[in-house]
């Protein structure tokens, strides 16, 4: 069966439907850019993360339509980027992996607005005088820039996260409470244990399959986790919780959420994904999240709450949420993310910090710097938009550089 994907980017003098599987643009402003399109069939060989390059179009594009067609056991999902004169897919499989090293065949339907190259000029009613001259030049076109945004490739994926490939990892026999200052868990799988409680300063986990780690005790005990997988399972709060947690190129999946920070926290380079959302139950995930607290680095992440909404409204809060429940929410830098879309039950992908009917309803420098947001089905990111809550004139908040995965400025 063939699969379809859109990548759904309105114009300023047009407007996206999608119509029994096509897409089609109607200008609705007088005197708008003509609407060309395009079409045909093509195929690729995806390289290590899923992209691929598209042909080259006669056209600036601004929507393009794919329909997968072989093989038969590939991608069940896709992303579109669109260039000056083409566009770049990012393919993946239905377990949410980059289909990489792959041979994919697609059809495309491609719409845009202006021409890459010129058409012939007309000839003008005063006829050329009859004396030789040199032919002008060949018109060449420099293709607009292009937005700088992060490409896709950039964002951690399966590839760059988690236990590195061709680890050997022995049986963890240490205790699952750590009490010891300076403990180091490096090459193990301690998934024998339904939890690693830090309760003890500077703890190091590396390169290890772990289960949920907690670190809620806010006497002092910190933990850094590198290279590591963390499997929160059924747990119904954070996979990774507490106070003082610095992650690095870790791959977190389950729990109600996948990091859940109470205050001074740094998850860089880092995959959260696929939380827990047992169906019967109204769980609210999210991929980062605080109810209060200070001091906190989201930095070039994919964060991604998954779970869509269930028949007792359990879905996704968002991919970051803020909020100042238990204290104010201060001092939080959201740097460089990827937040993936849900159209299902993330209302918002992005909660700013700014709550009135929240205990502590303004927060306090607050930066969000440099985001991609994907769009998703509904051109949106999220059911309503790509962030709220974000309140621009609170004391030191900044939001600068944010943009869809098509390049358009969000504002908050």
């Amino acid at each position: 069966m063939n699969r379809t994907y859109r990548t759904l980017i309105a114009t300023g003098s047009s407007t996206a439907l999608v119509l029994a599987g096509f897409l089609v643009l109607a200008n609705i402003a007088s005197g708008s850019t003509p609407v060309l399109s395009d079409s045909g069939t093509a195929s690729c060989t995806t390289d290590s993360l899923g992209y691929c390059n598209g042909p080259t179009l006669p056209f600036k594009p601004n929507a393009v339509n794919i329909t997968v067609q072989a093989p038969s056991n590939g991608p069940s999902q896709a992303m579109v980027a669109l260039t000056a004169t083409s566009f770049r897919a990012r393919f993946f499989q239905p377990t949410g992996t980059a289909s990489a090293a792959m041979t994919v065949k697609y059809s495309y339907f491609a719409t845009g607005g202006a021409t890459v190259t010129p058409p012939p000029t007309t000839t003008t009613t005063t006829p050329p005088p009859t004396t030789t001259t040199a032919p002008p030049p060949p018109t060449t076109t420099t293709p607009p820039p292009t937005t700088t945004t992060s490409p896709p490739s950039a964002f951690p994926n399966a590839t760059n996260t988690g236990v590195p490939a061709g680890t050997t990892l022995t049986t963890y026999t240490g205790p699952c409470t750590i009490t010891t200052a300076g403990a180091v868990l490096n090459r193990v799988d301690a998934s024998g244990c339904l939890a690693i409680l830090i309760r003890a300063k500077n703890v190091t986990i590396t390169n290890s399959l772990t289960p949920r780690i907690d670190a809620t005790d806010w006497t002092g005990p910190s933990v850094s986790i590198t290279d590591s997988t963390v499997k929160g399972g059924t747990w119904s709060d954070g996979a990774i919780w507490g106070y003082n947690i610095t992650a690095l190129r870790v791959n977190v999946t389950g729990g109600q959420h996948s990091f859940h920070c109470a205050d001074t926290c740094s998850v860089v380079d880092s995959w959260l994904h696929d939380q827990y959302n047992p169906s019967g139950q109204s769980y609210h995930n999210n991929a980062f999240i605080t109810n209060g607290g200070s001091n906190m680095v989201v930095n070039h992440n994919t964060l991604a709450c998954t779970p869509l909404l269930n028949s007792t409204n359990g879905g996704c809060t968002a991919d970051v949420s803020l909020f100042g429940d238990f204290e104010p929410v201060n001092n939080v830098t959201v740097e460089n993310n990827l937040l993936k879309a849900n159209n299902s039950s993330i209302s918002y992908c992005a909660y700013g910090g700014y709550q009135p009917t929240k205990a502590y309803p303004v927060a306090t420098n607050i930066k969000f710097l440099n985001n991609v947001f994907e769009r998703g089905a509904n051109g949106k990111c999220g059911v309503y938009g790509p962030v709220t809550s974000f309140q621009t004139s609170a004391t030191g908040n900044t939001w600068s550089g944010n943009a869809f995965d098509d390049g358009t400025a969000i504002s908050p």
